[in-house]
C-alpha cells in the first residue's frame, strides 16, 4: 500500500508538469517503480509470476533501451517463467555476469534450446573450478556457481552425473546451505535413488529459513514415486498455495489424483510439518542473498 501511494503522488506531481517535461519525468520516475514492484512480486509469498510480467512490461514500455532496466527485466521474467521474453533481454545485454548467465542458460533449456543451455552450464561448472582453484573467486562464489549450474542441469535432466558432482562439492562446502542440499537431493532424484533423494529433500526442508514451493514441490514429486502419497498429497497442495499458477505442482496432484481416488486422499494418515522452508529463484537464505547480491555488483 505505501508504494502504491508512492506511486500515485509521483505521477500526480508528473501530470502537473509541462507537456514534454511530462513524458520524460514519468519515464524516469515511474519506470523504475515498476520494475521495483516487479521484483518484489516474484520473491513473495505466494507467488504471482503474471502480475510480475506485467509490470516489468510496463516499465520496459516506458524506458525499452536502458540496458540496466532491460537486465533487471531479464531477472524478472525468468522468475516469472516467461521464458522468451527474458532471453531476448539477456541476448541484448553486451556482457553478462557468470550467475546472469546461468539465467539466462536456464532459459534457453526451458525453452527447448537444450545444447546452449547445457554448454553454458558445463563451461560455468569448468571456469568457477579454475578460477576457484587459481584464486581468481573466493568458496562460497565457487560454491554458488556449480550449486547452480549444477541444479539447472540436473533439473533439465542433462548430464546428471556431471551435475550431481557440482552439486555435490556445493554441499559439502556448505552442508548447511538449504538451497544446495535441495540440488542434491533433485539430482539424486534424477539419478533415480529416490530414498537418498527424499533424505536431502527433507533435511533442505528442515534448513531452510521459510517455505518455498520448489523445494515442496520436489519433495511431493519423489514422496509420490515412493508411494508415500498422503505425504506427498500435503507437500504439493501447501506448494501450490504458495505458487499456484505452476503447472508442474498442478500436474503432479492430477497424477496423484490418478493413482488414489479422492476419499483415500481425504482419509490420507497426516504428519506434522517439519520446519518451515524457502529458496530463491530460487530463493537463497538472507546470508547467501546479500553474497549474491555483491557477487552480481
Amino acid at each position: 500500500m505505501r508504494r502504491f501511494l508512492v506511486l500515485v503522488v509521483g505521477i500526480a506531481t508528473v501530470a502537473s508538469a509541462g507537456c514534454g517535461t511530462v513524458d520524460h519525468m514519468r519515464r524516469d520516475f515511474v519506470a523504475p517503480r515498476y520494475i521495483q514492484q516487479a521484483e518484489a512480486k516474484v520473491h513473495r509469498l505466494p507467488r504471482d509470476p503474471g502480475a510480475a510480467e506485467r509490470a516489468a512490461d510496463r516499465a520496459l514500455r516506458l524506458m525499452p533501451d536502458a540496458p540496466e532496466l532491460q537486465l533487471r527485466a531479464a531477472r524478472v521474467y525468468a522468475s516469472a517463467r516467461a521464458w522468451e521474453k527474458a532471453i531476448r533481454l539477456f541476448e541484448a545485454q553486451a556482457n553478462l555476469a557468470t550467475l546472469d548467465q546461468l539465467t539466462y542458460a536456464l532459459c534457453l533449456l526451458e525453452a527447448e534450446r537444450r545444447e546452449l543451455g547445457a554448454e553454458i552450464c558445463l563451461r560455468v561448472i569448468n571456469r568457477a573450478h579454475r578460477d576457484h582453484q587459481q584464486g581468481r573467486i573466493g568458496r562460497l562464489q565457487w560454491a554458488l556457481l556449480l550449486n547452480n549450474a549444477g541444479y539447472i542441469l540436473a533439473d533439465a535432466d542433462i548430464e546428471v552425473d556431471r551435475a550431481y558432482a557440482a552439486v555435490t562439492e556445493a554441499v559439502e562446502a556448505f552442508p548447511l546451505q538449504a538451497a544446495f542440499v535441495d540440488s542434491r537431493g533433485w539430482a539424486l532424484y534424477r539419478q533415480g535413488k529416490l530414498n537418498d533423494a527424499a533424505f536431502y529433500l527433507e533435511r533442505a526442508r528442515r534448513h531452510a529459513e521459510r517455505e518455498d514451493p520448489e523445494v515442496l514441490y520436489h519433495l511431493g514429486v519423489v514422496y509420490g514415486r515412493l508411494e508415500r502419497y498422503g505425504e506427498a498429497y500435503d507437500v504439493l497442495t501447501r506448494a501450490q498455495e504458495l505458487d499456484p499458477d505452476w503447472e508442474p505442482i498442478t500436474e503432479e496432484l492430477r497424477r496423484l489424483g490418478r493413482i488414489l481416488p479422492p476419499p483415500a486422499l481425504c482419509n490420507r494418515h497426516r504428519r506434522s510439518p517439519s520446519m518451515p522452508i524457502l529458496r530463491a529463484a530460487r530463493q537463497m537464505d538472507g546470508a547467501l542473498t546479500s553474497m549474491i547480491g555483491e557477487i552480481q555488483r
